[in-house]
């Protein structure tokens, strides 16, 4: 049976407790580390698990975070081959050099592509390893992820990739962990507010511009909510292949002057910040770590019932929830919200409680070196 850990019910035994043995240094391994919600939670983790004292080393392939992770103290190694969207046919030397010499007791990858590279560094290395998954397979794809799960293990951020991974990728289950990716609170307090309230309303969506992230809802709904005479500035903030698509269909409903495609800032939070309902019309979505974000930023949220946003989210107690490519509904929730502030400030306040309460970072911290330390007594007992 794969281990499922629940925020909220008890922390896991730490390393050192019940015959457990002790983690005291760990390698992230990540591809560029950019500002986006994934990789500022590796951040986090690093910090988290500092100060539980496991000394984290970070290797990347460079970044606009990078001198961040510099000033909080952590030592950083850029290697550009990490950086390509490819896994590189060989394990780049300067990786393999710089874990011979670190010499930690777990190595951790982050996100799918790094797969295949993290089970090659983990053979040559004879280290045990973790790769974190916090996306679905590629639209049409198998989803295999190529592993060698005597010594690795992965960290699911969702119940539902976990039944991705069992039942399409073949991983067995006792190498799976499911750790909900931990919020830091204290971050997001000045994005509460934004100090130039807009004259009208800001609905917005943010995040990577893919079609798995249904941004082509959101602006139909947008049409809808203008047509029934609201007047609400529209906001999409973020990047991506559907970009050009998302402007053609704007154009095409003749809603420009009210929707608004920003593609370059240099704090996704600030966008959050200038909202006052945030909509996640995703079609398929694998970690839910935007919707916790846009909690923690205290803003009411619309989201669809694409995987984790429908176990976070009760309906009407902590946001609104949307059947999935239903723009008409997601529209109906605007408009509920717009109509009604108070109802707003319930789901924020609900909210907020609920993350404080069920995925702070700190447990986040507990559960993963908890599954660190089973999975190096494992190896140790496969060796």
């Amino acid at each position: 049976m794969s281990t499922v850990f629940r925020v909220g019910n008890g922390r896991p035994p730490r390393p050192g407790e019940a015959g457990l043995p002790l983690v005291r240094k760990a390698l992230f391994v990540a591809p560029g580390l950019c500002d986006d919600s994934i990789c500022h939670s590796v951040l986090r983790l690093a910090r988290e698990l500092r100060l539980r004292g496991c000394e984290v080393h970070i290797a990347c392939g460079g970044g606009p975070l990078v001198p961040e992770l510099e000033r909080a103290g952590i030592p950083t190694l850029v290697v550009s081959r990490l950086a390509t969207s490819r896994t590189p046919l060989l394990v780049p030397g300067a990786l393999l050099d710089h874990v011979r010499n670190l010499a930690p007791d777990v190595l951790h990858f982050f996100g799918r592509p790094l797969a295949r590279l993290a089970a090659r560094v983990a053979d040559a290395t004879a280290k045990p390893y973790v790769l974190t998954v916090t996306t679905f397979a590629p639209s049409g794809s198998r989803g295999k992820i190529p592993g060698k799960w005597k010594r690795g293990a992965i960290m699911a951020a969702s119940e539902e990739l976990r039944e991705e991974l069992v039942n399409q990728a073949r991983i067995p289950k006792d190498a799976i962990a499911v750790i909900p990716i931990g919020i830091a609170l204290e971050e997001y307090e000045r994005y509460h507010t934004t100090n130039e309230p807009a004259s009208l309303p800001v609905v917005g969506t943010v995040g990577p511009l893919t079609p798995e992230r249904g941004c082509e809802y959101f602006v139909q709904a947008a049409k809808q909510v203008l047509d029934q005479g609201h007047a609400v500035q529209f906001l999409i903030a973020g990047d991506g292949p559907e970009r050009f698509p998302l402007r053609r269909r704007i154009h095409e409903l003749g809603i420009d002057k009210s929707v608004t495609v920003a593609e370059a800032f240099s704090d996704y939070r600030r966008m959050l910040a200038l909202l006052d309902i945030c909509v996640i019309p995703a079609v398929r979505e694998g970690l839910g770590l935007d919707v916790l974000e846009a909690m923690a930023c205290r803003k009411p949220v619309v989201a669809t019932g694409a995987g984790p946003a429908f176990s976070l989210i009760t309906d009407g107690e902590t946001g609104l929830l949307a059947p999935k490519k239903d723009p008409a509904a997601i529209a109906e929730n605007i408009i509920r919200l717009l109509r009604d502030p108070d109802l707003a400030d319930r789901l924020v306040e609900a909210a907020y409680a609920m993350v404080s309460e069920r995925f702070s970072v700190q447990a986040t911290a507990d559960a993963l070196l908890y599954f660190y330390a089973r999975r190096i007594q494992r190896a140790a007992e496969a060796s």
